[in-house]
């Protein structure tokens, strides 16, 4: 059964919600139904998020109410009300 849950996207992606909102809420069970729910948004915004085998890049992270976690919980079960943050870690020098 899927809960409301406020989803908060990385500045890059903000352009792409509505009225310049930095954050939506989504119908989800996992942080990954969370992504899967903003990727109609944008379609390009794939080349963000996933790698050229598909899988999650390691430089997208996930937190539940503020606290990070690690890429083998993105099947973590959620529950109403809670808001799932995802960022976009900046490398380079």
């Amino acid at each position: 059964m899927s809960v409301s849950v406020k989803v908060r996207v990385p500045s890059l992606l903000k352009k792409k919600l509505p009225q310049g909102q930095d954050a939506l809420e989504v119908e989800a069970t996992t942080p990954l139904e969370c992504l899967l729910a903003l990727e109609p948004l944008d379609p390009k915004m794939r080349r963000w998020l996933y790698d050229e085998k598909g899988e999650i890049r390691a430089q997208v992270w996930f937190f539940i109410n503020g606290e990070k976690i690690q890429a083998d919980e993105l099947t973590r079960t959620l529950s109403d009300g809670d808001e799932v943050s995802i960022l976009l870690a900046v490398s380079g020098g």
